[in-house]
C-alpha cells in the first residue's frame, strides 16, 4: 500500500520523516529501497519539500494475523489511524495460541477492505476493559502515536465505578508502581516502583460506589486499579485489587476520551464515547 502524506510547512524529507520520531535506521532503509517518493518521484534523502507537496512511503506488508471474522465497533477512521470501541473480555493481541483477539478482528477488516498491512496496534487495555483502542496503519503514524504516548501528549480519559464516597473531590495521585513479589499477577505502590501519576475528578457519588473520570499521565500495568485501591476505593469487580464483583461481573473501567494533535492531518482529534452498558446500568 501507498500513505500519502501532505507536507504542511518547507523542510527537508529528512526533517519531516524524522517529525514522526521514526528510527534512523528505518528512514536510512525507506530511501536505500527507494519507497519515498515526493509527488510522485523517487526521493533523496538529502531532498527539499514545500507546503502542499504531498510524501508517499510505499508499504510493502501483508496482514500479519490470523483474520477472525467477527465484527468491530469502529468510533474514528482515517488514511492513518482505526479508533476502535473495544467490548469487554477480549485482549488486544494473541499470544501465538490464541486466536481470539481485538487484533485478529482487526486483521478481518483489513481483508475485508483490502488492507495488504500489518496490525499495529498502540497501546492496551485489560482483558476486562472496556472502550477506546488506537489502531496505526503505516509505520510513520505508528512511531508518531507511540512517542506522543510516551511523552503523555495523548491524553487518555477513563470511567470507573469505585467503592465507597470520596471526601476530596479531585486530586492528583503520584506514587510509584512496582511488582508485588506476593503475587505474580498485581503490582503494589511500591518506593523502587516507575513513576505513575493519575489525575481523578468525582462525577457522582451513589450509597455504595463512586462514578470517577480518571486521566493518566503515565500508563503503567493496573496503573488506575492500584492507585484506587490504595486510596481504599478499589474498582468495583476487581477482585485482585480487593474490589466486589457484587454490582458487576468486571473490572468496573471504561476508556471513554482520547484527545491528540494529528500529525499527518495537521489538527487536535478529541473522540469521545458514552460509557458501557453494563456500567451505565449502575447509574
Amino acid at each position: 500500500m501507498i500513505f500519502n502524506y501532505k507536507v504542511f510547512k518547507n523542510s527537508t524529507i529528512r526533517e519531516f520523516l524524522m517529525g514522526f520520531h521514526l528510527a534512523k535506521s528505518k528512514i536510512y532503509n525507506l530511501f536505500l529501497e527507494k519507497k519515498v517518493l515526493i509527488n510522485n518521484n523517487i526521493a533523496s534523502d538529502k531532498d527539499l519539500v514545500i507546503s502542499g507537496d504531498i510524501i508517499s512511503i510505499i508499504q510493502d506488508e501483508e496482514i500479519d494475523y490470523f483474520p477472525l471474522n467477527k465484527k468491530i465497533d469502529i468510533i474514528y477512521e482515517d488514511d492513518y489511524l482505526l479508533i476502535i470501541n473495544k467490548p469487554k473480555n477480549i485482549i488486544i493481541h494473541d499470544d501465538k495460541n490464541n486466536t481470539n483477539s481485538l487484533s485478529n478482528m482487526v486483521a478481518n477488516y483489513y481483508k475485508e477492505k483490502g488492507y495488504n498491512i500489518n496490525v499495529r496496534f498502540c497501546h492496551r487495555l485489560d482483558y476486562d476493559t472496556t472502550g477506546l483502542i488506537i489502531y496505526a496503519k503505516d509505520i510513520l503514524m505508528h512511531s508518531y502515536i507511540n512517542y506522543i504516548i510516551s511523552t503523555h501528549e495523548l491524553n487518555r480519559y477513563y470511567y470507573a465505578l469505585v467503592s465507597g464516597k470520596f471526601t476530596t473531590k479531585e486530586g492528583t495521585i503520584n506514587l510509584p508502581i512496582g511488582d508485588d513479589r506476593h503475587n505474580s499477577k498485581r503490582k503494589r505502590v511500591s518506593k523502587t516502583g516507575v513513576e505513575a501519576i493519575t489525575n481523578y475528578k468525582v462525577i457522582k457519588q451513589y450509597k455504595d460506589y463512586s462514578l470517577v473520570s480518571l486521566l493518566l499521565e503515565t500508563g503503567r500495568t493496573h496503573q488506575i486499579r492500584v492507585h484506587m485501591a490504595y486510596m481504599n476505593h478499589p474498582l468495583l469487580g476487581d477482585l485482585l485489587y480487593g474490589g466486589c464483583d457484587k454490582y458487576i461481573d468486571r473490572v468496573a473501567l471504561h476508556s471513554y476520551r482520547v484527545y491528540f494533535y494529528h500529525l499527518a492531518l495537521n489538527k487536535n482529534i478529541n473522540i469521545e464515547i458514552d460509557i458501557s452498558d453494563d456500567m451505565r446500568r449502575l447509574l
